[in-house]
């Protein structure tokens, strides 16, 4: 172990727990990144939804429109 000791004795690298920490810090930062592309996916379909729709009642005909406020 002194042999890959950094020649500053402080260094996080030197600690023993460093590579437990680090590694939990890529598993939590990744479990992030997982949250934000799954938030991301449920708002896309949302608004897709919603596309969808307004598209539908465009291309209504004009007999079939009842009420612009709904």
């Amino acid at each position: 172990m002194k042999a890959l000791a950094l020649k500053n004795e402080k260094a996080l690298e030197n600690y023993r727990v460093f590579p437990f920490i680090a590694w939990g810090l890529v598993i939590i930062f990744a479990l992030f990144v997982y949250n934000i592309a799954r938030e991301l996916k449920e708002v896309t379909t949302s608004l897709q939804t919603q596309a969808d729709y307004i598209q539908h009642k465009i291309d209504a005909k004009p007999g079939e429109l009842v009420d612009f406020d709904n």
